[in-house]
Order: structure tokens, then sequence, then C-alpha cells
């Protein structure tokens, strides 16, 4: 509650008390006495009377004086001294507290100004020793991007959700779009694909719990514009005691899309030297064939059979030097394949049939049998045969995998006691399942003869069958996980907390320094956005861990489609001929909300500008439903003995210079200052989440506004 609310709490209890004393006085006598003496009251009354109440307007003025004087000289300069200390002690050191009120706080202040000055010195000198720290961590990091940067595969690093705590300069030119951002604390899903990424991290679990020290895979994926990229995972550990898990994975990135031009441009050689072969042999063949059926051709007809074979015989050898030279200009095009232990496969396939189909799935396989397959397309393809055996009435599936060559192993399914009818498999082999490299549809039957396989169905009686088998080739030995001797010697630079980041259902429990912040600010052609008010500007900043991340912002015009009122231009400074050409709200508002995604959202006065932004979601089709702070509501909950909460006086508070006042990145990057320096003094006032700072904002007297 405010002090001047308590001011007049307390004086009216006073007044209440003064006049109730007297009043009870009054009634009591009055009931104490005769009829007789009564009379004598009333004939006295409008003499006596008087003089009592009027005593007691006295008293009572001086009452409130001495509590006015209580107030105004000891009771709000010490809360308002208990507030500016925390300032001091917290966020801004070099502030120094204006001496008010009564003597003795006076003398305390003056002390508290002292002890800050040691403080900051103190301080200064402890900041001294952590920046030639810092500067040392700075060299080695600088060290590491300069190495980041000069790598020619894109990096990503990934906690376990699939945030990205690290990446370089190659993944975001290969990898970020439009609408799909690459940056700190956003989701690796908007930019690739998710289930490959999953199926790929359940095999490097399944290898963990194998006893595999630092496995890795690889695979290739299809994204934008055809772009086709290898991608290389390897698991991040994290070791506590006895107990070691994967809590993030580290992702190469290689672009192979002109390796597979390269491979495709060998099939149009191949077919073109075939073609060109076949016309010269043919010439070859034709003339021996008239020299070995006409033993005696004239020697005119003879030298010109010789000349044939010569010169088409010349045509091969210049095809065949044409094509070796070309193959040699063309790189050897990559594969889809990893290597994959037998029973990590089989142990993937029961998990994804029997958690979608409810099927029962029986399995068994050879030890150490490893394959040399697509896993994430023969895991798919195998589901989508659950879903056929399944559309047959089947509840129990068996799948055996063993060795039958050096070169190959044999998997056969089968479905005992019951009948599946013939073509539904041959069906199911030829449905369409994925995109090879080419960017080409292909079907399960293609994928295996890919492969090197092949698929065979088992029929019975009357064209039913209960089993297939399929042929799958395996790995050579020795290529199958990269497990190095000594896998510590392998260089940890990870130091990132989102390592630990829990899920968005859990989002009001996460700590404020742990969030994942985007702080905006708008410039408007006026104040009320149901009457016709536009965005013309809006500016953005990111904040990951307590972070401000400067080189992650957005800043763009917005054209209104209205005129902008001079007043509000002698504001912002942003005149009409500006806005002519800029992309309308339609369009921003979008690259905006992409920007902000999984983040909550955060103003100086933030009423004002979600405002806007509602206003605006049925047109862009949008729907702003992020957690938003307040930083306004938040320096008013924790300073409500302050007077002025604007944005250029809490700034002023937290020691904050205000460059690029009233632009909207400008606001935007001061507001993300401020809430960096408000967030300790939250947690000293016991707030630590943003459940607790919805709640402190809701609290504070300044929520309740709202315009129109």
């Amino acid at each position: 509650m405010r002090p001047r609310y308590k001011y007049w709490i307390f004086l009216l209890a006073i007044a209440f008390a003064v006049f109730g004393v007297i009043l009870g006085s009054f009634t009591a006598s009055w009931f104490h006495l005769s009829g007789e003496e009564r009379e004598i009251v009333r004939d006295l009354s409008s003499r006596l009377i008087p003089f009592p109440f009027l005593g007691a307007v006295f008293l009572l003025m001086i009452l409130g004086g001495m509590v006015s004087f209580l107030f105004n000289y000891y009771i709000i300069p010490i809360l308002q001294l208990a507030e500016e200390t925390r300032l001091i002690s917290v966020v801004n050191p070099e502030y120094r507290i204006e001496p008010r009120g009564a003597r003795e706080i006076r003398h305390l202040t003056g002390i508290l100004n002292e002890s800050a000055g040691e403080f900051q010195k103190l301080r200064t000198e402890v900041r001294e020793q952590v920046q030639i720290a810092r500067a040392q961590l700075r060299d080695e990091r600088n060290r590491l991007a300069a190495l980041m940067s000069e790598l020619p595969s894109g990096v990503l690093v990934c906690n376990s959700e699939g945030q990205i705590l690290l990446y370089n300069t190659q993944a975001q030119k290969l990898l970020q779009r439009p609408g799909h951002l690459i940056g700190l604390g956003r989701s690796l899903f908007s930019v690739l694909d998710r289930e490959p990424i999953v199926h790929a991290l359940d095999l490097l679990h399944q290898a963990s719990r194998q006893g595999q020290n630092a496995p890795s895979t690889h695979f290739m994926i299809t994204i934008h514009e055809g772009l086709s990229l290898k991608i290389n995972m390897a698991p991040v550990f994290t070791e506590d005691l006895n107990d070691r898990r994967i809590s993030g994975f580290v992702l190469a990135i290689e672009n192979m899309t002109q390796q597979i031009e390269a491979e495709l441009q060998r099939d149009l050689m191949f077919q073109t030297l075939t073609e060109a072969m076949r016309f010269s042999t043919g010439e070859i063949r034709q003339a021996i064939s008239a020299i070995l059926g006409h033993p005696e051709l004239p020697p005119e007809k003879l030298n010109e059979h010789r000349l044939t074979i010569d010169r088409a015989s010349q045509a091969i050898e210049d095809q065949v030097q044409y094509a070796k030279a070309d193959y040699a200009r063309h790189q050897y095009a990559q594969t889809k394949t990893e290597n994959v232990l037998g029973e990590y496969l089989l142990e993937l396939v029961r998990k994804h049939l029997a958690r979608r189909l409810r099927l029962e799935i029986e399995t068994q396989t050879s030890h150490d049998l490893w394959l040399k397959i697509n896993s994430f397309a023969i895991v798919q393809g195998l589901a989508q045969l659950g879903d056929c055996l399944k559309q047959a009435g089947i509840r129990g599936v068996r799948f055996d995998l063993a060795k039958v060559s050096d070169k190959e192993a044999r998997l056969k399914i089968n479905w005992p006691g019951c009948h599946m009818v013939k073509s539904m498999l041959l069906e199911w082999q030829r449905r369409p399942l994925i995109y090879d490299a080419h960017n080409r549809l292909i079907s399960f039957l293609d994928l295996v003869g890919q492969h090197g396989g092949c698929v065979d169905v088992v029929s019975g009686a009357e064209d039913a069958c209960e089993s297939l088998q399929l042929t799958l080739p395996i790995a050579e030995p020795g290529g199958h996980w990269s497990d190095p001797t000594r896998p510590g010697d392998r260089p940890i630079y990870y130091e990132f907390d989102l390592f630990n980041q829990p899920g968005w259902e859990e989002l009001g429990k996460i700590p404020l320094n742990k969030l994942t912040f985007v702080v905006f600010d708008t410039e408007t052609t006026g104040l009320h956005p149901a009457d016709g008010d536009e965005i013309i500007q809006i500016g953005a900043i990111r904040i990951v861990n307590g972070r401000i991340l400067y080189n992650e912002t957005i800043e763009h015009l917005v054209n209104p489609r209205r005129s902008v009122p001079r007043d509000s231009v002698q504001i912002h400074g942003i005149t009409p001929d500006l806005l002519v050409g800029q992309p309308t709200i339609d369009k921003i508002l979008p690259v905006f909300h992409a920007f902000a995604e999984g983040a909550v959202l955060v103003a100086h006065n933030a009423a004002f500008d979600m405002k806007f932004l509602r206003m605006k979601e049925f047109e862009c089709a949008l729907r702003f439903d992020h957690p938003v702070l307040c930083t306004l509501l938040l320096s008013s909950a924790l300073h409500p003995n302050q007077d002025h909460h604007s944005l250029d006086m809490v700034a002023k508070r937290l020691q904050i210079p205000i460059v690029g006042r009233h632009t909207a990145l400008g606001d935007a990057i001061v507001t993300a200052e401020v809430l960096v320096k408000l967030l300790p003094l939250l947690e000293a006032e016991g707030i630590r989440t943003l459940e607790d700072a919805i709640q402190v904002s809701a609290s504070s007297p300044l929520a309740n506004l709202s315009y129109g």
C-alpha cells in the first residue's frame, strides 16, 4: 500500500478515535444523570457542547500535523531510502541518494552514501579482476569463433529439446530463410524436419545405452529449394555421479547439392557414352561380319571395312578418354546410408509399431550384426507395412534378422496363424515412401533395391501370405560408430544453461533469468488504435538467459495507409515521405511474429503496444498468445514509493544511457537493458519466476491502464 493511503487511513482512524471518545464520554455521562440533572444539562448544552468539540477539532489538527510531519519527514523518506539503497546494492552502485526528510534521516543518508562509495570502490576492484578473467575467456571464445567461422561446414549445438545453443555463419546461410530464423534459444525444428532428427537421436540413445562412449551418426535431408544436406550428429553428454545421459547434440552440416548434381551429370555422361559406344561397336561388328562372311572381298571393299573399324574404334577411344576426364572432374556422390546395429533397428521398429499401432511385436537378431541402410526410411516403410497388417486384422508380428552371407542379411517378417492378401503387400511395396537425393519420389521396393537388396513375398494357398523377406546389405567391419579410445580428449566448449531448459508447459515455473524474451516497441500515428491510429514502425531485440543479443534485432517502417499527424511526427521524427513505398502491416507483422516465436514479449507500457498488435490479429491471420511482461508495471511494483516510472526516469535510476529515444529499435534496446537491470531486483524481492512476475505486475496500481 502506498504511504499516502496509509497516511489518510491513519488520520481518519485518529479522528474517529478522538470524536468517538468524546461522544462515548458524553453518552456514558448522560445515562448516569438523574432527570433533574438532565434538564439542567439540556439548558446548558448550547454553552457546554461546542467547546469540547472545538477542542477535539483543535486536537485533531495538532495530531494530523504531527502525523503529517511523521510521514513526510520519517516514514516516506525511510521507505524511499530502502528502495534506493537496494538500487545501489543490486544494480547501480554509482547511484547516490538525495538527502531528504528529518535531520536523523539525512544523517543516515550521508552514512549510506559513504558506505556506497566504499562499496563501489570494492566492487570496482573486483570488477577489474573479473574483467581480466573475462578478457582471457573472451580471447578463447574469439579463437573458437574464428575457428568456427573458417569451417567449411555449418555447425549447430542444441539441447535435447532442440533449442539452438550455438551456431556459426555457415549454418545460418544454409538453413535460414524468411519466416524460419536461426538464433540462440530458437527451435531447430523451425528450419529442419523433426522426424529425421528425432530418429537419429534415438539411434544415439540406443548406442549410448549399449555402452558406446562417443557414438555418432549421419543422414541426408532435403530442405527448401531442393537443397540437399548431409548432417553428422554427435551427442553431448552430462555426467552426474553415476548417471551419464545425453543432454544435447552437435550437428555438422555439409551442403551436398553440388555433389548430387555432379552425380546426375555422371549418369548423363554414362548414358551418352553407352549410346555412342553402341553405335560405334555396331559399325565395328557390321564391318567384321562383312569381312568374315566374304573372305574374297575386293581390296577396295576390304580396305573400306578396315577404315570403318579404325574410325569406330578411334571414336570409342575418344569417348572413353572424354568420360575418364569428365569423371575425374566430379567428386564421388555421397549416400544416405549409415551403419546401424541390427538390434537397434529392430528395437526402433518395435517401439514405433507398438506405440503407434498397438501391435504385439517380437524380435530376434544375430549378435553384432551391422547393416548399411537408410534406417529412417526403412523404419518409415515398415511402419506403412504395420498399417496394412493392422487393417487386415493382424495383431502380432515377428521380426527375425539373420546373416546369410558376408554381404547380405535377411529380415523375415511373419504373422503366424494369420493370412494377408498378396495384392495388399504388392501395393504396399510400390506405395510412394520418401524423396531420394535427386528429389524423386521412391517406393519401399525402390529403396530396398537401391540398397542392393530385394523384397520377397512368401505366398501360401489361394494367394494368401503369412510372411515376407527383405534382403539387406551388411556394413563393412570397423565402419560403424566412431568411438575414440579417449573420448575425454575431445574438447568441450559448452557452457550454456539451455542444456537443461524445461518444456514450455512449465513456462510459468521457469526462472526469469532462464527465459527467452523478445523486447519490442512500436511508433504509431497516435494513441487510439480503436479510432484508426496505426503502427508506422516496429523494432525488437532478443534476450536469452539474461544476455541481450545485440546482433539479433529487427526494425521495420510500416506504411499506415493514412496520414501521420504533425504532433506525432514531432515525437518520433518519422515523416510521411519516409513511409512511402514501405510494406504494409500485413507484411511486417508476420515477420515480427516469427521473430518472437517461443519467447516472452516485453515492452514498456505493454498494454499500449499489445492493443495495436491484437487489433491486427484478424487482418494478418495471426494470434499473439505469448506471455507478456511490462517494465512499467515491474518498476512500479518494485518501487511503489517513487513518483515517476516513465522509461526515461526508470533508465535514469538504473544508470542506463538512452540512445535513439522515440525510435522503435532504440526504445526496445533501452527497455531490454532496463529489464536486465530489473531481474536481480526482482529476485531480491523473491520474484524469481515468470508466474511470480506476472502476479506482481497484476498487483501494480498502474495495471488497470487501458487504451482504446
